[in-house]
């Protein structure tokens, strides 16, 4: 029994070791990945021509702009775990979303930018009031 014992516990440590180097190596690309610029822009463009195909990205400053100003490291980060968790597709749709939303910024007075930005996180906060009424209501209603 002991001999079985052992056996079991040098093959959870080989497995534990594989575990540890695996993670050391995602770690490290995660890193490196955000640490160039050029990833991300190349990433991020990749995933706009994917959306896309009729309009060819040709605004190559717009687009360096939108990824280095508009998106932060978090945001590039995101996006590349939506990737690799859920889909392609979902990621190339947010980053269209995104886009469009950088889109309409770039096109607005500094002032208007403002009032946009604030229009946008009162509409947020007035769809998360609403939610929490109707959960609230809901928890209500079976009481």
């Amino acid at each position: 029994m002991n001999i079985f014992n052992e056996k079991i516990f040098t093959i959870i440590w080989f497995w534990l070791v594989f575990l540890t180097i695996s993670n050391f190596k995602s770690v490290l690309l995660t890193i490196l990945r955000s640490s160039f610029h050029r990833f991300n822009y190349a990433y991020i463009a990749n995933y706009l021509n994917l959306y896309s195909k009729n309009e060819r990205f040709k605004r190559h400053l717009l687009v360096k702009h939108f990824v280095f100003d508009y998106l932060s490291a978090d945001t590039i980060l995101i996006l590349r775990l939506i990737s690799e968790n859920i889909s392609d597709l979902l990621t190339s749709e947010v980053v269209h979303e995104l886009w469009n939303d950088y889109r309409r910024m770039s096109n607005l007075s500094p002032a208007d930018r403002e009032k946009y930005q604030q229009l946008k996180t009162m509409n947020r906060t007035s769809r998360n009031m609403m939610a929490s009424n109707k959960q609230l209501q809901y928890r209500h209603q079976f009481k």
